[in-house]
């Protein structure tokens, strides 16, 4: 499963040379292609020198490509695949989600497409709870787990006289409480065994608020409660569950994106554009990127030292090598920013932002 990919250990994977073949396969009818496609990059290496090195390498990774999907046939889903036989590394890594069909070689696993799968797809606990019933859930990949069903039986308020109204009403707010507990209690053993970013609590106010209260501190700051009537058809609870969550993701991009725009207004700690991102993940200064996901400008490395330069370059500007290899810059970026465990928020199209320069980020210092 892809969220359970370590992307900062792929991230420290490198080589001087472009050793790592990355293919992502869209699914089963993307294999009869596959191989013009290989056939396609080969020609492109063709050359003396460094070059045939790196033929020799993409013809090794291919033939273990193609062993491990004769040996495993793709049946359903789409796939990425991660290999470096000079290494001794290869990674098959089943996706739950359509990704586009690429393949790509460089100095180390390409990522980006994983790093934008997790962040669009972060794991998300999810509580429906009223006074009878609560079922707690893990949405994974933007699959739905059920993890526990809990009993409530809560009575409604009645309406009764002097103190048996009182007695009552105590045994209904000790049975709530009671309840509510038991719901925390198993939100907190599943986050213990499981890792997710946020927890959405819909249903019946008055168990949500009970809830939300008796969660440990760090996990209130994860909550997110919505008021839903529980009476309709389940498929369109889930319906407003995954509205909901979209609905949050695209505040959550909004409210990055402002916060970032008025740190760079005050001239705090926030850059705008390519090559001040670029040169501030060098500085390992960044904390959150955000980046228009269309983005993708091309870029130079260096074989001789692994600079990396955004645009189209004849000579390293760091050791003055002109032996360069093309490189996807964000990816580069986000490789950086996996291995000091910043943040990378990749958004759909913010007009604003694409005005900017397309990408941005916080900064620690």
């Amino acid at each position: 499963m892809f969220a359970d990919v370590d992307l900062r250990k792929l991230a420290e994977m490198t080589s001087p040379e472009r050793t790592y073949l990355s293919v992502y396969i869209a699914g089963g009818h993307s294999l009869r292609n596959l191989e013009k496609k290989f056939h396609k990059v080969r020609s492109m290496l063709k050359g003396g020198g460094i070059e045939k090195d790196e033929r020799e390498y993409f013809d090794e990774n291919v033939n273990l490509v193609m062993k491990y999907l004769e040996q495993n046939p793709l049946k359903s889903g789409s796939l990425c695949i991660l290999a470096c036989w000079v290494l001794d590394f290869f990674k098959a890594i089943p996706l739950t989600v359509p990704v586009k069909d690429l393949v790509w070689i460089d100095s180390s696993p390409y990522i980006r497409p994983l790093a934008e799968l997790q962040d669009e797809y972060e794991n998300v606990a999810v509580v429906v709870a009223d006074n009878k019933k609560a079922q707690i859930f893990l949405i994974s990949a933007a699959i739905a787990n059920s993890e526990e069903v809990i009993k409530g039986n809560v009575k409604n308020h009645v309406k009764k006289g002097g103190w048996s109204q009182k007695r009552y009403e105590h045994r209904r707010d000790k049975q709530l409480y009671l309840y509510a507990h038991e719901i925390v209690e198993a939100l907190s053993r599943l986050h213990r065994e499981e890792n997710f970013g946020r927890i959405l609590l819909v249903g019946g106010k008055e168990i949500l608020h009970l809830v939300h209260e008796g969660l440990p501190h760090e996990l209130q700051k994860q909550v997110i409660e919505k008021h839903l009537y529980l009476g309709q058809k389940e498929g369109e609870i889930h319906k407003d569950i995954m509205d909901l969550l979209f609905e949050q993701e695209r505040m959550s991009e909004q409210d990055l994106w402002e916060r970032i725009r008025t740190e760079y207004f005050k001239s705090g700690l926030a850059v705008i554009g390519l090559d001040e991102v670029l040169e501030a993940a060098k500085e390992l200064r960044v904390e959150k990127m955000i980046v228009n996901r269309m983005f993708r400008p091309e870029g130079r490395k260096c074989y001789n030292c692994s600079n990396v330069h955004s645009g189209v370059v004849e000579a390293c500007s760091a050791c003055g090598s002109k032996s360069l290899f093309k490189v996807d810059v964000v990816n580069e970026i986000v490789e950086m920013l996996e291995q000091t465990g910043a943040d990378t928020d990749f958004v759909d199209p913010i007009q604003t932002l694409i005005d900017a320069g397309e990408i941005a980020a916080l900064l620690r210092y």
